[in-house]
């Protein structure tokens, strides 16, 4: 009866530790996979951004106002994102303890199939 006890302890500790290296890995994949995608996000707006000034530069006849123009439109963007930070701080905030519920969800469920 005290091994099969001690085999049930031990069992569970080694569930436990599998469930941890399950949520990490998780949770690694997913970083890398955003930075990926904000490395290519970047590396587009980079592009883009050179882009439109020189489009912009062609219009005005004026390389350097083209360029200006670019800078003008992201400050544009910076003070929207200055002006309504909090709720894209709420935002971003619901969607990662949405995130991590769905992940809790799922470990249940991946328990419960197990039983």
């Amino acid at each position: 009866m005290f091994d099969d006890l001690k085999q049930y302890i031990n069992n569970r500790i080694a569930y436990a530790k599998l469930e941890v290296v399950d949520s990490v890995s998780n949770m690694i994949g997913a970083g890398v996979y955003g930075i990926l995608v904000g490395m290519f996000v970047m590396m587009i707006l980079f592009i883009g951004s050179l882009s439109a000034g020189y489009l912009f530069g062609n219009w005005f006849n004026d390389t350097g106002l083209g360029f200006l123009m670019v800078m003008g439109i992201y400050v544009i963007f910076l003070i929207i994102l200055f002006i309504f930070r909090r709720k894209i701080m709420l935002l971003i905030t619901d969607k990662a303890v949405e995130a991590a519920m769905e992940a809790i969800d799922n470990s249940d469920d991946d328990e419960e199939d197990e039983n």
